[in-house]
């Protein structure tokens, strides 16, 4: 358990960039649940959401509003085992709309990479780019550049979340999320910088002729 936790721990500061500033969250409220299933081999699964309905309590450039929740997930290797839980790699898309079937305004949507990693009856789906991807686009949210996250949480899943053959096995479930980008650049490459700077100074310094 502890373990389990603490991979999520590490996922969730591995995805949210650095500066990042939450443009949209939601929570879902009612309608049709969170839906994983597997194949019968075991060896797939697709995560999916059909009309959700959600509460946006959070969205850059708008107004707080309920809206509908689309999401399309395809596992895309092997589910690993880990403590008493595990993760798998996913690839897909989502919309979060004001009409049914992804119509009306645009809140956000996108097509992204992530991983998916769950222990008894909770699960998280954590992206950031980079390295993963992640591609945004929306009607009212204007500041979309990377360094950008994504964080979607599975609450009561039903049956507890396991491991069916070499994939996660069916569940239900609720879910909530937040998405994260900015346009300022993370302070990697100042680090990078300063450390280049360090090291030319110490080429210098042993270059110098003797006193």
């Amino acid at each position: 358990m502890r373990l389990a936790l603490l991979a999520a721990t590490i996922l969730g500061i591995a995805a949210m960039p650095a500066e990042a500033t939450t443009i949209l969250a939601f929570g879902q409220t009612a309608g049709n649940p969170i839906t994983g299933t597997a194949n019968l081999a075991g060896t797939q699964t697709t995560i999916d959401a059909n009309n959700a309905t959600v509460d946006i309590t959070q969205i850059e450039g708008g107004v707080a509003t309920p809206a509908f929740l689309d999401l399309a997930l395809t596992s895309t290797d092997a589910a690993t085992p880990l403590g008493s839980g595990g993760f798998q790699h996913y690839s897909g898309s989502f919309s979060i709309t004001s009409g049914l079937g992804g119509t009306g305004t645009n809140f956000l949507s996108g097509d992204f990479a992530n991983i998916v990693l769950g222990v008894g009856p909770s699960a998280v789906l954590s992206s950031g780019s980079p390295p993963d991807t992640i591609d945004l686009t929306s009607d009212v949210i204007k500041d979309l550049k990377p360094p950008s996250a994504i964080s979607l949480s599975f609450a009561n899943l039903t049956p507890a979340f396991s491991i069916d053959n070499d994939t996660i096995g069916s569940f239900t479930s609720s879910v909530s999320g937040t998405f994260s980008a900015t346009a300022v650049p993370e302070p990697a490459p100042l680090a990078l910088l300063g450390v280049g700077l360090l090291g030319l100074g110490m080429v210098r310094h042993r270059k110098a002729p003797p006193v």
